[in-house]
């Protein structure tokens, strides 16, 4: 489960790659920048989103997909990923996945199910009908207010403009330390 930001820069990670060839103490101050720039702007405000409590009272627990206070705002990282698209998307033709640079996830279970259950075309992703949740999804939008995407885009999409101006700079210097071939497309 990942945000990513809408606008996008065309070569952005084929300079990045470059760079870390080039001049890896460079490529990781850019990457720190980058990262630094969303952990201020938009990683607070999703955490301020997300609830202290367990949204429904079958998350209060201590496994794997339980709601512990304090653990899910800490598993909303940022991370940098320039990986080159899949084998099976290159035989199609792409040279680079269609994934942001810098992308906002989640890393805890409880939060990622809470965050967009009811996305998929059926409610139940399970065939055992004594495990299967029908009223899972209504039930977390009645109690949070929201339908799906009730975190990590909620509250990203209200920061996106600041967050884009401030990377703005940092891949104008990345343009300049590579061959400049950078183009905003968005």
């Amino acid at each position: 489960m990942s945000a990513t930001v809408a606008v996008d820069y065309y070569g952005l990670k084929e300079a990045l790659r470059e760079l870390q060839k080039v001049s890896p103490a460079l490529r990781k101050e850019i990457s720190k920048e980058m990262l630094g720039i969303v952990r201020e702007t938009m990683i607070p405000a999703i955490q301020d989103s997300i609830p202290s409590t367990a949204p429904l009272s079958g998350m209060k627990h201590r496994k794997r997909t339980g709601w512990l206070k304090g653990n899910q705002q800490k598993g909303v990282v940022a991370k940098i990923d320039t990986r080159k698209a899949r084998r099976r998307n290159l035989q199609q033709g792409a040279q680079w996945e269609s994934v942001g640079v810098v992308k906002v996830i989640t890393k805890t279970a409880a939060l990622a199910i809470s965050d967009m259950a009811g996305r998929g075309p059926n409610q139940t992703r399970n065939q055992n009908p004594n495990l299967a949740r029908p009223n899972f999804a209504d039930d977390l939008s009645s109690k949070l207010g929201r339908g799906p995407s009730r975190f990590l885009w909620f509250a990203g999409e209200r920061h996106i403009d600041g967050t884009m101006r401030r990377l703005a700079e940092v891949v104008n210097k990345v343009a300049d330390a590579t061959t400049g071939n950078i183009v905003r497309r968005g």
